[in-house]
């Protein structure tokens, strides 16, 4: 027996072919028909195969490229694998694949794991080689892996299309991007401007002379906001005669410097803890999320699409600020602190931050901008603040852990964790704080939304085998 189901701008043709127990399908909410019988099958899918991809991106690009190129890759996998999952049977809206003619047919509880597992496995595949080659030999061998463990069918045969689709779509969207390379850049010379000359990367190396990173990233069309000046306000840093510059200055100078006496042991473990890319730790404390929540696949594949949407984003922004502003970085400031025109700051020539500062200009700070964004799209997910997860630093503190009790505890933590390593002023960290919680809100609130089936023009049919 089949049932037949398509949806007319608001109005539901059924039709029944036969007799069907009272268990094969709930009674149908005219707004909400298509939507909840979806949910069925939706909920039937596991987060499993969702989360294997994620991991082994995790394993191939932590840590191994500059910070922008790595959160770029991030949420461009990401979002290719909700495409993917949402074309097999639509739930949430797409970032680059259109789903409002996804064909759901013959899709049950029973068999959704073979479409659905490989979909989701032969777009991760597909960007994971495409933008991050090193990673072709581990991404081949989960592909066998996963498709090998699927009975061959048709519709293991239309979840790798689907797959393939869904790569070339966000690799077709995106295919206008520029490079994000280190590129030479004279900087200032007077007082509060961003000079390279302080930083390691004045010298040639992999990387050209004065070099910072990505100068034009704050133009990139970015991923789920509308400019890169979106949330820029009005406040501008500091003038260096002023008095909060003056308490910033003394703040970082006695808490951001190597071995600096006057930071505590919770202080140091902060700004080591945090220090990784905003993309990987993300990653483990969603992938650890989905996991205690116990979502399903679509699920999982939507919160992390989300967080890592929004920390491009919040890099875009951010990076639009720096290079807006030009300001100069704590070891500038206070190894020129006696000849910067201010008397109440006092300089050291020998000043080091704990580790080396990024090749970029200082105001806002991007990972406080980041870790604002995502914690914003995680309040928002789960419709609260409060979380008890134990996460870690498996790079640069393996064996720690911390305790996060809020989203709030963990953007708070991370954003000051650049005061205790000298990244940046306070202030940087503030301001990106408050721009980055407006981004979260915005990313969360305007992509990858649940459909709304009444709304919907085009016609979707699904018809489960009884």
């Amino acid at each position: 027996m089949k049932t037949i189901l398509k949806i007319f701008g608001g109005f539901i043709l059924l039709i029944s072919i036969g007799s069907c127990s009272k268990d094969d399908f709930e009674p149908l909410d005219p707004c909400k028909s298509v939507q909840n019988y979806n949910n069925g099958m939706i909920n039937s899918y596991s987060n499993g195969v969702v989360l294997q991809w994620n991991e082994l991106l995790s394993q191939s690009v932590d840590q191994q490229l500059p910070q922008p190129t790595e959160v770029k890759l991030y949420a461009m996998v990401t979002l290719a694998m909700h495409d993917a999952l949402n074309n097999v049977v639509p739930k949430y809206e797409t970032y680059a694949l259109d789903n409002a003619s996804a064909d759901a047919s013959r899709i049950t509880k029973k068999n959704i794991h073979a479409i659905a597992d490989a979909a989701v496995s032969q777009a991760a595949h597909d960007m994971m080689v495409q933008l991050y080659p090193l990673a072709t030999a581990s991404a081949d061998s989960l592909l066998s892996q996963v498709l090998t463990g699927i009975t061959d069918s048709d519709l293991k045969t239309r979840g790798i299309d689907v797959g393939r689709r869904a790569a070339a779509a966000v690799l077709d969207k995106r295919k206008s991007d520029f490079q994000l390379a280190f590129e030479s850049y004279p900087g200032g010379t007077a007082p509060g401007e961003f000079r390279v000359d302080y930083l390691p990367w004045s010298q040639p190396g992999p990387w050209p002379a004065n070099a910072v990173f990505a100068p034009n990233l704050g133009s990139l069309t970015p991923f789920g906001i509308k400019s890169g000046n979106q949330f820029r306000d009005d406040e501008a840093p500091y003038p260096l005669n002023s008095k909060e510059y003056v308490a910033d200055y003394n703040e970082v100078k006695s808490l951001g410097c190597k071995d600096c006496p006057g930071r505590t042991s919770e202080q140091t473990e902060i700004g080591a803890f945090w220090v990784e890319t905003s993309s990987s730790y993300m990653n483990r404390m969603a992938r650890a999320l989905v996991e205690q929540r116990k979502l399903n696949g679509w699920e999982a594949a939507r919160l992390i699409g989300l967080i890592q949407m929004s920390l491009i984003d919040a890099y875009i922004a951010s990076f639009e600020g720096k290079y807006h502003y030009k300001t100069w970085r704590p070891i500038t400031a206070i190894r020129n602190g006696d000849s910067d025109g201010v008397d109440a700051t006092v300089g050291d020539a020998g000043w080091e931050p704990v580790f080396n500062t990024p090749p970029t200009p200082n105001f806002p700070s991007t990972h406080a901008y980041g870790a604002a964004a995502a914690a914003a799209v995680f309040k928002s997910y789960f419709k609260s603040d409060q979380i008890n997860l134990n996460v870690t630093s498996p790079y640069h503190l393996p064996g720690v852990e911390r305790n996060i009790r809020s989203f709030s505890q963990m953007a708070y933590e991370s954003s000051v964790s650049r005061i205790y390593i000298g990244y940046h002023f306070r202030q940087d960290v503030e301001v990106g704080q408050r721009q980055g919680k407006k981004l979260g809100k915005y990313v969360y609130e305007n992509n990858l939304r649940e459909l709304n089936q009444c709304n919907m023009e085009e016609n979707m049919s699904t018809s489960p085998e009884m």
